[in-house]
């Protein structure tokens, strides 16, 4: 073997542990959480609730630094961030699961309910990572997804259904 033929093996070798190590297809995921998160505590008549009333208090992206030429770094959209009044009763690990567990029924068509109008916790045909974690009193939730393009659609989705949904003490803030 010379050494063109060895350096063509070692890439074809690297290209198919890199296409092994990257993430599952969107369904394969939401498949697995599905299985794993979601139960009778989670049902989509107690997610529709939820989501249909649950109070944001504001909106915001998140930003990703990725190092540009010339040693500038560049600021990306990776995703949204929605500060949201806790539902009653319901802890941060349990918001989660029933987000994941809404995104997941949602992706695998699952769901009887009509889409929720500029529903941040799914986007067709996508994965998104959700997180619930307090502050100050309050849930924030962060969606990220794995392409540029995506995180804008989400980011989108959050600020319109911030809007649609403000706390009821104050006006919507972005």
């Amino acid at each position: 073997m010379d050494k063109f033929q060895y350096w063509m093996a070692a890439g074809a070798a690297s290209s198919l542990l890199l296409a092994c190590a990257s993430a599952p297809p969107p369904a394969i995921k939401a498949a697995e959480v599905e299985q794993m998160q979601c139960d009778e505590s989670t049902s989509p008549a107690e997610d529709a609730q939820i989501l249909a009333t649950t109070q944001v208090i504001r909106s915001e992206p998140i930003y990703s630094n990725v190092p540009s030429t010339y040693g500038d770094v560049e600021h990306r959209v990776n995703g949204a961030k929605l500060l949201v009044r806790p539902p009653e009763g319901v802890s941060a690990e349990r918001m989660t699961r029933i987000l994941q567990c809404h995104s997941a029924r949602q992706l695998l068509g699952q769901s009887d309910r009509p889409e929720l109008a500029n529903d941040p916790y799914y986007l067709p045909g996508s994965w998104l990572e959700i997180r619930v974690t307090p502050e100050d009193g309050n849930f924030a939730v962060t969606l990220e997804a794995d392409t540029i393009g995506k995180s804008l659609q989400v980011y989108h989705r959050a600020v319109a259904y911030a809007d649609a949904h403000p706390l009821a003490s104050q006006p919507a803030v972005r």
